[in-house]
């Protein structure tokens, strides 16, 4: 026996067992993972043993038994977010269209016209966006759009989706083979690898919303006039527009037709052909080559601010680990499922992991 004083005083002073090597685990497991003990944490779980029983390096017994506890580590901490891995920016690409990221949006109010779903399209290079309305999510839908895409800015080296079903069918990837074009797909339940098409979605349900509050018009007659808009802004992350990227030139809009009205012609100048080409080439090339730059500048920017707050990681193969579960409607799910074993390293972020099925 051990007798011990919680207060440091003599009034309440705890007649304590001092508890065998053999039967530690036994206090430990009644302690913390009975059915009447809850799975409470280090301090609680300490505090319960410490009210009975006592052995040298208790304290430190008990913060291992519960960091080992399968079932803690599969349910995680209430409100204590999961520090994301440090940031790995996509490498930005020089040639227009080279690189094209693909999603969907939907289902919104369905339109007179039967629209209920959008599919969006943006160059990584450029930012240059498309958003072309369908009535439903089938591949064919989704292919028969793309190849309006194509045939106006032709046909991208690389694709990026989501794993969604309508991006994973056989029908799809058959096009993507023969077109010859490279089908990537982000991880699932990370939309930060999509994260600058991800925020154009915010952005355009936001305008499309105060579109129809405004014309009382159904979303799909404002969806062409939303992306001139979005199309002619300078975007921040560039220092150029994207349509000032792909077209070489200020697209004319409200604001260049009151300028262009107010000006007399004598401040115009007309150009020959030869002239405009060369000097179109020119601005192009140094448009693109400037927005490269400023766009690998805001990369670093966003990557040193991201960081911030993530935690690297490095598993080997064979190690194993557990994984962060997507927490649907219920608050009472697992946050985490396995142990699984990792396969093999896919790169800094990503790893393929063997599981049952």
């Amino acid at each position: 026996m051990r007798s011990w004083s919680p207060d440091s005083g003599d009034l309440h002073r705890i007649n304590q067992v001092v508890v065998p090597q053999d039967y530690r685990l036994q206090i430990l497991s009644l302690a913390h993972d009975a059915n009447l003990a809850g799975h409470c944490g280090v301090k609680k779980t300490y505090h319960r043993v410490l009210r009975n029983f006592f052995w040298p390096g208790l304290k430190s017994d008990v913060v291992n038994y519960c960091r080992s506890c399968h079932t803690c580590q599969l349910v995680g901490k209430p409100n204590k977010p999961i520090s994301p891995a440090p940031l790995h920016p996509i490498p930005v690409l020089g040639e227009p269209f080279e690189r094209v990221l693909l999603d969907c949006v939907g289902p919104l109010p369905k339109t007179k016209s039967g629209y209920q779903y959008i599919l969006t399209i943006m160059c990584a290079a450029t930012r240059f966006l498309e958003a072309i309305p369908l009535r439903t999510l089938k591949t064919k839908n989704i292919v028969k759009a793309l190849t309006k895409f194509f045939s106006t800015f032709g046909l991208p080296k690389v694709f990026q989706t989501d794993q969604g079903t309508n991006f994973m069918s056989k029908v799809f990837a058959q096009v993507m083979n023969e077109l010859k074009m490279k089908h990537q797909t982000s991880t699932p339940y990370h939309p930060e690898s999509q994260g600058a098409l991800e925020r154009f979605h915010q952005t355009l349900k936001t305008m499309l919303r105060k579109y129809c509050l405004e014309s009382g018009k159904s979303w799909d007659e404002g969806l062409p006039l939303l992306l001139f808009a979005v199309r002619e802004t300078i975007q921040e992350s560039l220092g150029f527009s994207p349509a000032a990227l792909v077209f070489g030139h200020t697209v004319r809009d409200p604001l260049k037709l009151v300028k262009e009205k107010w000006l007399s012609k004598s401040h115009q100048t007309e150009h020959n052909v030869l002239d405009y080409v060369s000097s179109f080439r020119e601005r192009l090339f140094h448009a693109c080559q400037l927005a490269q730059e400023n766009l690998a500048k805001a990369q670093s920017k966003m990557k040193a601010r991201y960081d911030k707050k993530s935690v690297s990681r490095n598993f080997i193969p064979g190690q194993k680990v557990l994984v962060l579960l997507p927490i649907g409607g219920s608050s009472l799910h697992a946050q985490f499922s396995g142990p699984y074993e990792v396969d093999r390293k896919i790169n800094e972020t990503n790893y393929v992991i063997k599981t049952p099925d």
